[in-house]
């Protein structure tokens, strides 16, 4: 029985053509961490007794067993490594087609090193495995040997059960049709259809099996075998016609190749003569006048090493794809480490650097110009949260989004009371747009309750007649206690909208800086407690001092109504007084409810007036003047030039760890960059044309 020779010529030959690409492909595809690439897979399909064990010999010299009565009933894998030990196993997969049955793995007794002889390893198998109908149909069993050595060469060869037609063969035909159909399933596999030179009706039958799943014979390479069994010369003829690719009905993508088969009384011969028998045969009619690269087992070993190289290849968009984003990652997070920095002056100039970024992107902030990539696309879904970084960033649009909220807000929650009128009623209500939403819903001020106008007027009329001071005076008097009393929530709405405004431009500048100096670069945490902390400390301070300077004239000071408008109500109602009624008890209280009206009218009027007035002060001397404009001042160079020594090797010192990881990041992304080099090195050169 022949041995598994990993050092014949053949295999040799494939190596090396196949090694050096699968090295460099499958050393990038670890790299990258997808573990996809697979070995060149190779599925040898034809029917009994075609001649497929002596397809595979030609083409690896290793021996494989060949039983011509009914041949295997299960599918034979042989897989070679390429390693430093030599290792031979074995395995058993049996299982049938039930979706309740698992399949079950045992290894072989003959597994181990010394043990390499492929026919004892298949007849152990043959006799461990019960092909046995389970429920009318045979299960599907496999043998995987996988070969390992220093001079083998990375390969996945399938031989499948010959294919059997003849009707008293029916099961057996089956069972080994669907072995056959779910190794051409896989897209990966290269297919070598036998068909042997013959004149049969079913000699090329097997083809319309193979082009269910390989439609245009991309993936599929015919063999032809036993030429020398061809007696009439019109069966000569058609196929060394065929062999040459050039019958249209036989036509494949990959094309032909032709072998010449051991016959009996050559199995003792070596490899070298059988290949010297054969190339005697094809130097003589018609064999002769097909092309050399399409006969011959030498010719055979250089074309598959080529189709498997090119199988190799079609990985290589994918991989070259993981590589590249994995590299970008890598520069990603050396970004965020930021450079080493060895001394005083370097450090400086390292925080010179950073200043002079933050106020570009400060500045175009402001601006509200989103064209540098720190601000990322355009986009016009605004329905998010102000702490969502893709919305902080743009933070002039953000701002004109929180001011609108907050003029929104006060104009539906800013008043004690909703005061309602039944014969003039309000006009629509206040739509809030469905992009400030959320931004309103900060705000968590409650509802304004409703309160009608005459309830109102008979209330402070109430408290007109129980103040015994001049008409004039107490009825201005009640308009400022009204409109103190109405414009009350403007203080805590005001204190939520500095407090959003204030943590929108902190998150804005903490993802510059981020962005900048790096998330995993020490001197962020430090740059954001020397320069950005006390900023906002003190912001902070100075908004509250805003707030309560902004509101001491509507808490403290005298309100002073529009005069002339007020005047002429009242004189208006004093003059329908003289005319209607007479100085009576009735008379005097027609006075008091007309200046209870005259008070409510003219505080609603103030209150809306006041509104605007306050709403503008609180964005613009607010907002804008002591907040977002002050924002340039966290961090520009005179700043930088104040640091100390000492101040600068605390900001920039980075611990051990951070340079131990940064040196690992930069040899990765040395060995993928090697590693896709070697890879291009096996791509094929394309020509530019128009």
């Amino acid at each position: 029985m022949g041995r598994i020779d990993g050092s014949s010529e053949a295999l040799q030959q494939l190596r090396a053509e196949l090694e050096p690409i699968h090295r460099d492909f499958n050393r990038l595809d670890a790299l990258t961490l997808r573990r996809g690439l697979r070995l060149p897979r190779v599925a040898v399909v034809g029917e009994l007794s075609s001649g497929k064990s002596s397809v595979l010999e030609a083409f690896t010299h290793i021996d494989f067993p060949i039983r011509e009565l009914h041949g295997t009933l299960f599918t034979t894998a042989l897989i070679l490594r390429c390693s430093s030990v030599a290792k031979a196993d074995a395995k058993i997969t049996t299982g049938d087609k039930s979706p309740k049955s698992e399949t079950r793995i045992q290894p072989l007794k003959r597994s181990g090193a010394d043990q390499r002889d492929l026919g004892g390893i298949i007849e152990d198998a043959t006799s461990s495995l019960e092909i046995k109908r389970i429920d009318g149909s045979y299960p599907q069993h496999g043998l995987y040997i996988k070969l390992s050595g220093p001079d083998l060469l990375p390969l996945f060869i399938v031989d499948l059960p010959g294919i059997r037609w003849q009707a008293e063969y029916r099961a057996d035909a089956l069972l080994c049709r669907e072995l056959a159909e779910r190794e051409m399933l896989n897209p990966d596999v290269t297919i070598l259809a036998v068909i042997p030179a013959q004149d049969s009706p079913n000699v090329f039958k097997i083809l319309d099996m193979v082009r269910r799943y390989d439609p245009r014979g991309e993936r599929t390479l015919g063999i032809i075998t036993k030429p020398d069994m061809a007696t009439s010369q019109a069966e000569q003829i058609k196929f060394a016609k065929v062999a040459t690719n050039m019958d249209p009905t036989y036509k494949l993508g990959l094309g032909w190749h032709i072998l010449r088969n051991r016959s009996a009384s050559e199995c003792g011969i070596s490899s070298l003569e059988r290949d010297s028998i054969e190339s005697e045969l094809f130097r003589s009619s018609p064999w002769s006048s097909i092309p050399a690269q399409a006969r011959g087992a030498w010719m055979l070993r250089v074309r598959l090493s080529r189709i498997l190289q090119d199988s190799i290849k079609k990985s290589f968009p994918d991989l070259s794809k993981a590589t590249e984003n994995k590299l970008e990652a890598i520069e990603a997070r050396l970004a965020r480490l930021g450079p080493p920095l060895c001394s005083i002056d370097e450090a400086r100039n390292y925080m010179f650097k950073v200043a002079a970024r933050f106020q570009i992107l400060a500045a175009a902030a402001l601006r509200g110009e989103y064209s540098d990539a720190f601000f990322g696309e355009i986009t016009f879904d605004n329905v998010s949260s102000p702490s969502d970084d893709t919305r902080v960033r743009k933070l002039r649009a953000l701002m004109g989004d929180l001011n609108s909220a907050f003029a929104l807000v006060l104009v539906t929650k800013g008043a004690q009371q909703r005061i309602t009128d039944s014969e003039h009623p309000p006009e629509n209500e206040t739509e809030i747009p469905a992009h400030l939403q959320p931004l309103v819903e900060f705000y968590h001020q409650a509802d304004t309750t409703s309160t009608p106008k005459n309830e109102l007027v008979s209330h402070v009329e109430k408290m007109l007649s129980s103040n015994t001071s001049g008409q004039g005076f107490t009825t201005e008097k009640m308009v400022t206690h009204l409109f103190r009393n109405q414009s009350s929530p403007w203080e805590s709405i005001t204190t939520t909208h500095f407090e959003l405004a204030k943590s929108s431009v902190k998150a804005f500048v903490e993802a510059a800086l981020a962005h900048i100096i790096g998330t995993d670069n020490r001197a962020l945490g430090q740059v954001l407690k020397t320069f950005v902390d006390p900023f906002f400390e003190q912001k902070s301070e100075e908004l509250e001092s805003k707030l309560k300077e902004l509101l001491k004239y509507y808490k403290e000071g005298y309100i002073q109504t529009h005069e002339t408008n007020f005047r002429r109500i009242l004189l208006q109602g004093q003059s329908a007084l003289q005319t209607t009624t007479s100085p009576t008890e009735q008379g005097a209280w027609s006075t008091t409810r007309s200046n209870a009206e005259a008070a409510v009218t003219e505080m609603t009027k103030y209150y809306n007036f006041a509104l605007q007035t306050f709403t503008e002060n609180v964005i613009i001397l607010g907002v804008e003047n002591c907040l977002v404009s002050q924002m340039l001042e966290i961090l520009n160079l005179d700043r930088v030039l104040e640091l100390s020594d000492d101040k600068l090797k605390v900001l920039t010192t980075e611990p051990l760890e951070t340079t131990q990881r940064r040196a690992a990041l930069q040899l990765e992304r040395s060995d993928l960059t090697a590693a896709l080099k070697a890879c291009q090195r096996h791509q094929n050169r394309g020509v530019s044309g128009n």
